[in-house]
């Protein structure tokens, strides 16, 4: 019998898909609905998985499914932080721009004072401290539902076992058949 494919590549592409949508500015909020994006990573890596078994493979498993989520989120943890670290250097941080924009703007009566350190606490802060802060982030995250994602993969694309009719089924089973018997010794 076959072994079953290789994990690494369609987990590096449920990672990339899940670093894309963590990481692209604004297009991140998807995550605001249960981190959905990253949910949907771990499910297009067991849909890439899938796509690998022939019929002479033995049938991929939960465990099987988790381990490829699992292992996109942390692909995905790595790709993520090197991502927006790109983004930031080059777009700055618009998130930060963002809220500041809101509190300047909104009706809200913020005391001065606290509006100067809310705004000192978002921009003094150190980008080395920040992304090692948002990797460690991302490994929990991503791992955890990376792995769901897989698990939702799994309930989609798992292996369909044929379901007998009631009418066709046979309550009690029969019986075994009688072992053979032994061959007689002739005199």
């Amino acid at each position: 019998m076959n072994q079953k494919p290789d994990k690494f590549l369609p987990s590096l592409y449920g990672g990339i898909i899940m670093a894309l949508v963590s990481s692209i500015p604004f297009l991140s909020f998807i995550n605001c609905f249960c981190c959905a994006g990253i949910l949907f990573g771990g499910l297009m890596a067991v849909f890439f998985y899938k796509n690998n078994f022939t019929p002479g493979t033995p049938p991929f498993t939960s465990g099987d499914c988790m381990a490829v989520g699992a292992l996109a989120g942390i692909i995905s943890a790595v790709f993520t932080t090197i991502l927006s670290g790109i983004f930031l250097a080059m777009y700055g941080d618009a998130i930060r721009d963002f809220v500041l924009g809101i509190l300047h703007n909104s009706n809200v009566q913020i005391p001065d004072q606290s509006l100067k350190m809310i705004e000192d606490a978002l921009r003094t802060k150190s980008s080395v401290f920040m992304m090692s802060m948002n990797f460690v982030k991302n490994i929990i995250l991503h791992t955890l539902f990376g792995l769901l994602g897989g698990l939702i993969g799994y309930s989609i694309y798992k292996p369909r076992v044929p379901v007998i009719p009631l009418h066709q089924q046979q309550w009690p089973p029969p019986p075994p058949a009688p072992p053979p018997a032994p061959p007689s010794h002739g005199a």
